[in-house]
């Protein structure tokens, strides 16, 4: 018994099983009227002017085509209309040739139109890394080389510095040397001046000196000299 009921449970769930499937099967091709539907991709299908075989053929429909369902019929034939380079046919073609979604061909060319840019598109982003990627070797490179330049740069700056340091240093010297100088010069100026006034005042002294001197001279050798005249002036 409880094999039986287990049967039966395996049984009805693959029976709503393949019901949900068929369910879910059928409106990918079933036909209403009004909307697009598209020819399937297993051949091309004879567009007549009736619904059967026996009615002329008015063009043949490639696989994948767009139609436009106006009627279906009882039998196995669909009124369709058809529309190509602004010129439109109507006529009937068999169901089995009619599918609401677009054909696997038609899929399988836009899916290939998409890989084939996706490809391109991918090519070229792998074109622009292998670029980003050189130019940031490059960058890379020349990033090493300004490092080393700024420190080569700070080095001699720090030596300008020192350098310019000393020269300041030397300039102040030479600025106080050169008021030296010109106070050792300013003071030899007035040190002439008073060297020559000096030697103005001896050369008076001595002119002075010497006129006294000559004074006393003429003045003793008169005084020595007056006794001598008297005499004769006695003789006389």
């Amino acid at each position: 018994m409880l094999r039986f009921n287990s049967f039966n449970r395996t049984l009805t769930l693959t029976c709503l099983f393949l019901i949900a499937q068929s369910a879910w099967i059928m409106p990918a091709n079933a036909q209403t009227d009004g909307y697009t539907h598209y020819i399937s991709d297993s051949m091309q299908i004879p567009l007549r002017r009736g619904a059967g075989t026996e009615f002329r053929i008015e063009r043949m429909l490639s696989a994948g085509s767009p139609i436009k369902v106006l009627e279906v019929g009882d039998s196995n034939w669909s009124r369709i209309e058809f529309t190509q380079n602004n010129r439109t046919w109507e006529g009937w073609v068999n169901k089995v040739a009619i599918q609401s979604e677009r054909p696997s061909k038609m899929l399988l060319e836009e899916q290939t139109e998409r890989f084939n840019r996706l490809d391109t598109r991918f090519k070229q982003l792998q074109s622009e890394h292998s670029s980003l990627r050189d130019q940031f070797k490059t960058a890379s490179t020349e990033l090493e080389q300004i490092k080393q330049e700024r420190f080569e740069l700070s080095k001699q700056l720090e030596h300008i510095k020192r350098v310019a340091g000393s020269t300041l240093e030397i300039e102040q010297q030479n600025q106080d040397l050169r008021k030296l100088v010109g106070d050792l010069e300013t003071q030899n100026v007035i040190m002439r001046e008073q060297i020559a006034q000096a030697e103005d005042t001896v050369k008076r002294q001595w002119f002075l000196t010497g006129a006294g001197v000559l004074i006393l001279g003429l003045l003793i050798g008169r005084f020595f000299r007056m006794p001598a005249r008297r005499g004769g002036w006695d003789k006389i």
